[in-house]
């Protein structure tokens, strides 16, 4: 075994402490003992610069053990003599049997007695820990709550979880707070930009990976229903609701927002933001029977909203508008072949160049297919033409016409005395066609 000698400790000891020295035939000197086993062996207290300490063992192949301020690590016994490492006023002072902790920082892992592979650099990091398993806390006040929860990693002041036993949690940043098992949360409320060079990305998108796969994903039966709104953050509400609106300190009071806080909060607040209300989402997902991943409920019941699901969804619209406008194109092309032809030719084209050059639209009726009732939505310009709705079957008799207001409206089918079939719908302006769409009604 390979002996370290520490002839700063030794010149200490000479200068401040008087006892019994012994060598022994080989060279090695007790302190108090007369079995010295090492270069330098102490047997009790050593007074280093005014501190007391007790080097508990100091080799090659055995873990250092340092007793501070004769506080730190006073509960170990047994095997947790060889395997923690403590520096600071009570850090580990009540751990019996715990294994492989490394506590830095006044009352870091204060209340640790059977908790192992634990790491708490900071003050009063992991203080509550008691049986917590393989947690790791950097910062003042890091993971301070935590008691019974593993795996979990803190890094930032205050960074911390919202329970005393969560699992598997990250939480980095200045208080930033996970709120349930295997969450992971960067930064607090007053962050407005998170970001890198490059987009974010999911890795368990492999093939390889998923299974029960179904090609059920709803396209504009779903986007045609949501709601996109702006709105100004509520960090008081947030705060409220998450339970995280005083700052944690050692003595239990609250403490006040800096000057620099206040400012954050309130330019955060300032922000005009684009989005979703979650939810609306959650509601209009749940009316067509979609389970969709986008809603995110957090352990605590706030709801969030994962946008880059949105996309799925989104080319799933897409493609079935890309669908209906070949079968519309195919329908007016075959119009076009009747005797008529020049007549709905040059109405057909005359609508597109007036649709494109003032503003005229037809939006897809929604739901559809339906069986009871359906809205279609409109956009007609301020140039005092008539306007009109006109609704032909396949065979292509006319079954309603509808007179159209100007502006942005829109109209609601009822099925009524229709049958169940497939129906055109197509927007006049003048005798202009504007543009045709399909719909189905079930029974």
């Amino acid at each position: 075994m390979k002996r370290i000698f520490l002839p700063v400790i030794l010149l200490a000891f000479i200068a401040n402490v008087s006892a019994q020295l012994h060598v022994t035939s080989a060279g090695n000197v007790g302190v108090e003992t007369t079995t010295p086993g090492y270069t330098l062996d102490v047997a009790g207290d050593i007074n280093l610069l005014g501190s007391t300490a007790n080097i508990i063992a100091w080799t090659s192949d055995v873990p250092i053990m340092f007793k501070v301020n004769g506080s730190d690590l006073a509960g170990n016994t047994g095997n947790a003599e060889q395997t923690n490492v403590s520096f600071g006023y009570r850090s580990l002072s009540s751990n019996p049997t715990g294994d492989y902790n490394t506590a830095i920082g006044d009352r870091a892992l204060r209340y640790n007695t059977t908790g192992y592979e634990n790491a708490a650099f900071g003050s009063w990091s992991l203080l509550s820990n008691t049986t917590g398993n393989n947690n790791t806390a950097y910062g003042d006040l890091s993971l301070y709550n935590n008691v019974t929860g593993n795996n979990n990693t803190a890094i930032g002041a205050k960074a911390k979880a919202s329970t005393t036993n969560l699992n598997n949690i990250i939480a980095i940043g200045y208080q930033a707070t996970a709120t349930a098992s295997n969450e992971a949360r960067i930064g607090n409320n007053n962050i407005t930009s998170i970001g890198g060079c490059v987009a974010w990305t999911t890795f368990l998108s492999d093939k390889r990976v998923k299974k029960n796969i179904r090609d059920d994903v709803p396209g504009l039966d779903f986007i045609n229903r949501l709601q996109p709104v702006t709105y100004n953050i509520d960090l008081d509400a947030i705060d409220k609701l998450r339970n995280i609106g005083e700052k944690p300190s050692r003595d239990g009071a609250s403490q006040e927002l800096t000057d620099a806080e206040k400012e954050a909060r309130e330019a955060t607040e300032k922000i005009v933001q684009t989005g979703f209300l979650a939810q609306d989402v959650e509601e209009v997902a749940k009316s067509i029977g979609y389970d969709f991943s986008g809603v995110d409920v957090d352990g605590i019941g706030v709801y969030g909203l994962r946008y880059a699901e949105f996309v799925v969804p989104l080319v799933k619209a897409v493609q079935e508008l890309s669908e209906q406008n070949e079968r519309l194109q195919a329908l007016v092309y075959s119009l076009l072949e009747k005797e008529d032809a020049p007549a709905l030719k040059s109405a057909y084209t005359t609508g597109l160049q007036e649709a494109a050059s003032k503003g005229a639209s037809l939006q897809q009726n929604s739901p559809n297919p339906f069986n009871q009732s359906t809205v279609i939505r409109y956009t007609l310009p301020q140039n005092g033409k008539s306007a009109q709705l006109v609704i032909n079957n396949t065979a292509g008799a006319i079954v309603r016409q509808i007179p159209l207001q100007a502006g942005t409206e829109s109209v609601t089918i009822e099925s009524g005395a229709l049958s169940a079939d497939i129906y055109y719908y197509s927007l006049y302006v003048g005798n202009s066609l504007i543009d045709t769409k399909k719909m189905i009604l079930t029974k």
